[in-house]
This record gives structure tokens, sequence and C-alpha cells, in this order.
């Protein structure tokens, strides 16, 4: 499996996180994606991936779709060979590139032909393309005809902050920050981020302890530096958000999920 992240270019710097493509061959095995605050336009032009549903059944994902923020891991896979080039959004960027509310597709999976134009010729392109290099200008392009305006400056400094800090950060100093309240702060990040302010930073939180527990370190240690009251505190928030809990995570062996532990 080859998976590589690409910078924008400075004109959607304040729009896109980055470019990721993914490329490789599944044996169908699912693998689960933990919520990471961001959101998500994916395009395939390999095989598609299957979502795997806690009831045994499985559903094939669109060529083109939109992911919203995630509040639980989903579990996907596929068989084949994969093509995946993605965009993935900074926090405040979604009402900026959707025209609506962000939290209108929290928890889903929205086909993209249903909000913007077909793409099935952007996906031939994507397979055809020399390179990465192609697809990220591919990519850059498609996004210039989509992006409707910039994202919130508020909500953005808000994220950014929440992000530096590692999701400690006193939202009431972030609202002040930001020259806002902080009921006008939650009403603002329900609409371009998708979900509450304190719900993103216990995942900004969840995704340092993800990182800190993959590299090796002491449970105690990563609840600790990741401003956790203590471990079993850790252990709720990891049963919530990742479904999972700190020492499972150690064992973990997938490729898959590695992949978007930010």
């Amino acid at each position: 499996m080859r998976y590589a992240e690409y910078a924008p270019s400075p004109a959607f710097a304040p729009v896109v996180d980055c470019y990721w493509i993914l490329e490789g061959h599944g044996t169908g095995l699912p693998e689960p994606i933990i919520p990471d605050g961001r959101l998500e336009i994916i395009f395939h032009y390999g095989v598609r991936f299957d979502r795997h549903h806690l009831d045994g059944t499985a559903e094939r994902q669109p060529a083109s779709m939109i992911v919203g923020q995630l509040l639980a891991p989903i579990s996907v896979g596929y068989h084949g060979n994969a093509g995946v080039a993605a965009i993935r959004l900074r926090p405040a960027a979604a009402r900026a590139v959707l025209g609506a509310s962000a939290a209108e597709i929290t928890n889903r999976f929205v086909d993209l032909e249903d909000v913007f134009a077909p793409t099935g010729t952007l996906r031939e392109r994507l397979a055809l393309a020399a390179g990465d290099g192609d697809r990220v200008g591919l990519l850059d392009a498609w996004l210039r005809g989509v992006v409707r305006t910039a994202p919130g400056r508020e909500t953005d400094r808000a994220a950014r902050a929440i992000t530096a800090s590692g999701g400690t950060a006193n939202l009431l100093g972030v609202a002040s920050a930001a020259g806002i309240s902080l009921r006008q702060l939650e009403r603002r990040f329900l609409a371009d981020v998708g979900i509450p302010p304190k719900t993103f930073a216990r995942l900004v939180r969840l995704q340092a302890a993800l990182r800190g527990i993959a590299d090796g370190r002491p449970l105690a240690d990563v609840a600790h530096a990741c401003g956790y009251y203590d471990q079993p505190h850790m252990t709720r928030d990891f049963s919530r958000l990742a479904a999972t809990s700190p020492a499972a995570w150690q064992q973990h062996s997938g490729n898959l999920t590695a992949l978007f532990i930010r």
C-alpha cells in the first residue's frame, strides 16, 4: 500500500489541510477509521471501498463523496487495486466548500454528485495521470471551481488554537482570543466545522493520544501528556470516540487505520 500527503497551493492553504493519494492492493479485510475532526472529499479512481456495519452487512461507497465529521469510527475495506485521491479540508473550511452548514452532513457520507457536477471525467483523468503531481493539480483545479468563500476568520482562528494546544485549550479563552463569545463560538463551530468546539477538542486530544501510544509510550505518560485527568479518563474517551481501549490500540497491527492518525 502506498500513501502520500501533499501540501495545497498557497491559494488553497486556508481551505485545504492536505491532498492525499492512496494506492495498493486490498484483501477486503475491514479496518477502523477513527474520527480526526476533518472533513474529506474523496475520489475513487480504482476499486471502491466497502463500508462494513455492525450487523455484518457492507455497502459500496460512492465513486466520489464527501465524508462529514465523524463521531465514531467506521470500518472500511477493499478488495482489489485501489486508487484514491482526496482533499482533507481544514476544520473551519467545510461551509466555505459546501455552501451550507457543515452540521447537515455530520456522521454522513454524501455522494459528491448530489452536491456538485458529475465526477466521472475527473476520476478517469486521475486514473490516467502520470503521477501524484498531476493528480494534485487535478484536485486543485476541481476545488477552484467549487470553493464559494473563505473560511470564517474567528472559527478558523479558534480551530487552530485548539489544534495547537493538543485539544487542551480553555474554550472561553479561545473564544475571547478570537473576539467572540463562547456561545457565538459554539454556534459558528456547528455551522463551519460541523461539531461543537468541545467535541472538536476531544477529537484533537484523542488523536494526540493515539499517536503517543503508537510511538510506544507508556499509557500513563500519554494520558498525562495529553491532558487527561488520569488513565481511566483517557480510556473512557477511547471507548466513546474510537470504540477501542488504549491497551487494545497498543496491539493494533492494521495498515489502513494507522495512515489516518494525524
